[in-house]
């Protein structure tokens, strides 16, 4: 996910692991990215999300959205890279927010773990931006 100088590139740019995890990262303005893991988020393949989201941090994005309707499954260590993304946009003042569908598995982890009531959590990507 490079460009010609080396610099991680950010518009449209998609990276996969094996067929688990597709992570897209869009700028529709200027200083909001728009993050959106596709498949299988667990242990094996969250550093893609980690990198996605501090290449956005490097980029001075002011706002910071993780699109996860996508998501199929995620386990602990993806519930884990939300809290550490929730508690990095409240030090550095960034907003966050996290697009999930009403229903399914990722909003029943959030549920279940008790995350969706203190995380920025949003139904609709519009709702965002």
């Amino acid at each position: 996910m490079s460009d010609e100088q080396g610099d991680p590139a950010m518009d449209g740019q998609r990276r996969e692991v094996g067929a688990m995890l597709e992570i897209s990262v869009e700028q529709p303005s200027d200083g909001v990215f728009v993050i959106t893991p596709s498949g299988e988020l667990d242990l094996s393949n969250g550093e893609l999300l980690s990198d996605a989201m501090s290449d956005a941090r490097g980029k001075d994005a002011k706002t910071l959205v993780l699109d996860l309707t996508g998501l199929t499954f995620m386990d602990s260590s993806g519930l884990r890279l939300l809290i550490d993304a929730w508690n990095e946009s409240q030090i550095a003042e960034r907003r966050l927010a996290i697009v999930v569908l009403d229903s399914g598995l990722v909003r029943r982890v959030l549920e279940v773990s008790g995350t969706d009531a203190f995380l920025p959590i949003v139904g609709r990507l519009d709702d965002v931006l």
